[in-house]
């Protein structure tokens, strides 16, 4: 056996230098030729790579004659960063027609194996590339030269590729991948998934100046977080296909951008991204053919709702409709709403059936249409209505209610909406304005729907015009109530920042014409019958609370309905004047003991709040430098006098309710 030994020093080429290299050719005439080659380092001409070291390449089989030169059963190994690596090889040149073929096998690479075959001849190569197994977080590390994932973020889970790379008819690059337990994660935990199951496939041409990119990605396993959205792929299996074009250092043109999510959306997008100085939207029209609910909810709406309050919301229905976009900035958007429906059983507000088209527009002028919704039914905080259908304007952060009467069905009545126009709608400078007419509402209905205690008579009136500005909302006239067979009116009404941590208001209250009857029936204060007026002068809340006001109940002028008063009603209003032991002791003894009810010509109560002080007053004063609260006629005659002008205004709220807690009401 004879052996031929080559020794160079340094070999150079654009691509690659090899240094101090020796090459021994084994010629046995018996035998095949083998080959084995040594070198101490193999640089390669690209940013990032590192040097591989104590590179060894031998071939069992060595072809030195015609047409071609072969090496088949090689074996490389050589040190580099990531480690020893290892790999067969096989190759063969056709001299005639100059094309080298090769394949490597079994390259261990982030914890799976690569194989590689291609071909190249002047002008024409291709390469081939199959991963199978790869460690994504490994493979991770090992590009971090030129790819580096940002701080914080991880990656896990294993990959399955397919790559293809050929200049022949264009350069043109195929990518098949796929996994079955891939996760990440940002930093700030807004994008996340777990155990995903997941297929892509994708072509990249480059033709002159212009490259083009198809892409599908199928995910049909595992969560993922994107934002506010959760994807639930097992559930709701995804398909997002995409065509993109690049032309030199121009923008990115979406031909086509398809989204399919079985059971949650089927949608179409198209448009023009500008990649520089930033990125940017110049134009694009996104085209929804089916939202459907409750898909959409659970995947696109719920963690942004989260809460115990929101998980229990199920909605029905389908949406569809168009947004085009232009300079960043959404420019229109068209919805149509189809039997639509959502009930939240917490907030007891819900909607049945809900049909209709909603059209925005960012300019006013000719673009903006008509919107309307209507619903066969529609409730709120216990509130619930029939068959309505509203129309309205909606352009920039403006709505306009149109038709002059808008219809809201509410309990057995409705209110009557003549006004409703916002503006700078979610911004600091917002405004609205809103009058409407009540067509009268049951009262029992209306307390039983809010939890209260059930009240006689009916709800209706006028609700004057209401103006929202500078955080104010302000009446343009009266709010008038009828109720207990008279009527409430609140004058001067100010509510000062309605929405804010703070809310204040400012009113002036009257009542006329009470009927006392209804009224400490609903309460279960003691009886008492007549007909009475109140008034609530510099009405002051402070967080829903009262911090003053000049308050005073008394008898109405001119009443000749019947004036009773029972025993208990008598040892209620007596606590309020701080006889309410005595009068409660001279009840229970002598000749008044043997009477349930008394006569009274008039009666009063009166409170003027300062500094969490009530000063009391009543119908006049009384001997002794009292005053009468309840003055008493017939016999036996009863007056009821307080002694105790200044009362604590906690204190008088718990005398208060001690009367009506039998109805489980809760005075604030």
């Amino acid at each position: 056996m004879q052996r031929l030994l080559i020794t160079v020093r340094r070999v150079s080429s654009p691509l690659a230098a090899l240094r101090t290299g020796t090459a021994i050719i084994h010629l046995d005439p018996s035998g095949p030729v083998r080959l084995a080659f040594r070198a101490g380092t193999l640089l390669l001409h690209r940013p990032g790579l590192p040097p591989l070291r104590q590179v060894t390449l031998t071939c069992a089989s060595v072809g030195l004659g015609t047409p071609m030169f072969a090496c088949r059963g090689g074996q490389l190994t050589a040190l580099a960063g990531m480690g020893l690596l290892k790999a067969r090889l096989s190759a063969d040149y056709d001299p005639a027609s100059r094309t080298l073929r090769f394949a490597a096998s079994s390259v261990s690479l982030a914890g799976g194996q690569v194989q590689l075959t291609g071909a190249v001849r002047p002008g024409i190569w291709a390469l081939t590339a199959r991963v199978s197994g790869v460690d994504l977080a490994k493979a991770a590390q090992l590009v971090r030269p030129w790819l580096a994932l940002p701080a914080g973020d991880t990656l896990s889970g294993h990959l399955d590729a397919r790559i293809a790379v050929t200049n022949l008819p264009v350069l043109t690059a195929g990518l098949t991948a796929r996994t079955t337990d891939l996760g990440f994660s940002n930093a700030p935990g807004t994008v996340a998934g777990q155990q995903l199951g997941a297929s892509l496939a994708g072509t990249l041409q480059h033709i002159g100046q212009r490259l083009t990119l198809g892409l599908t990605v199928h995910g049909m396993r595992g969560q993922a977080l994107i934002g506010p959205a959760l994807l639930d792929l097992a559930a709701h299996p995804l398909t997002l296909s995409a065509r993109l074009t690049r032309g030199g250092v121009g923008p990115l043109e979406v031909a086509s951008l398809d989204v399919k999510q079985r059971g949650v959306i089927d949608a179409r997008a198209q448009g023009v991204v500008a990649l520089s100085p930033r990125i940017s939207i110049q134009s694009a029209h996104v085209d929804v053919t089916r939202l459907i609910f409750p898909g959409a909810y659970t995947s696109y709406l719920q963690m942004r709702l989260a809460s115990s309050a929101q998980e229990a919301i199920s909605s029905s229905g389908k949406l569809s409709g168009e947004v085009r976009i232009s300079r960043d900035a959404i420019t229109r958007v068209d919805v149509e709403v189809r039997d639509f429906g959502f009930d939240d059983p917490v907030a007891r507000l819900f909607v049945r059936h809900a049909n209709g088209e909603i059209h925005w527009a960012a300019a006013a002028g000719g673009s903006v249409s008509r919107s309307h919704i209507g619903w066969t039914r529609f409730g709120a905080y216990g509130l619930a209505g029939g068959p309505a259908r509203l129309t309205f304007l909606l352009w920039k952060r403006n709505f306009a209610l149109l038709g002059g009467n808008g219809r809201l069905p509410v309990l057995n009545g409705a209110v009557l909406i003549h006004t409703l126009v916002g503006r700078n709608l979610g911004l600091p400078q917002a405004t609205f304005d809103f009058d409407a007419d009540l067509t009268p509402i049951s009262m029992p209905r209306l307390c039983r729907a809010f939890g209260w205690p059930i009240m006689n008579g009916e709800l209706s009136g006028h609700i004057p015009l209401v103006r929202y500005r500078h955080h104010e909302l302000s009446f343009d006239g009266n709010l008038v109530a009828r109720v207990f067979d008279g009527t409430i009116t609140g004058r001067h009404i100010r509510l000062e920042h309605p929405l804010g941590q703070w809310p204040q208001l400012t009113a002036d209250v009257e009542a006329r014409g009470l009927d006392l009857g209804m009224v400490t029936r609903t309460f279960a204060f003691g009886s008492i019958t007549g007909r009475v007026d109140a008034d609530i002068r510099g009405l002051q809340l402070f967080d829903w609370s009262p911090v003053a006001f000049d308050a005073k109940l008394y008898t109405m002028p001119g009443d000749r309905s019947a004036h009773l008063i029972s025993q208990k009603a008598v040892t209620r209003i007596a606590a309020l004047g701080g006889d309410g032991g005595a009068v409660t002791a001279a009840l229970e003894s002598g000749v008044l003991r043997f009477f349930h009810t008394f006569h009274y010509r008039r009666l009063a109560i009166g409170c003027r709040l300062r500094n969490q002080v009530c000063r009391m007053s009543g119908v006049g004063l009384a001997p002794g430098g009292g005053y009468y609260l309840v003055q008493g006629s017939w016999l036996p005659r009863l007056n009821i006098i307080g002694n105790v002008r200044r009362v604590d205004w906690p204190m008088l709220l718990t005398e208060i309710s001690q009367g009506i807690d039998a109805h489980g009401v809760k005075v604030q």
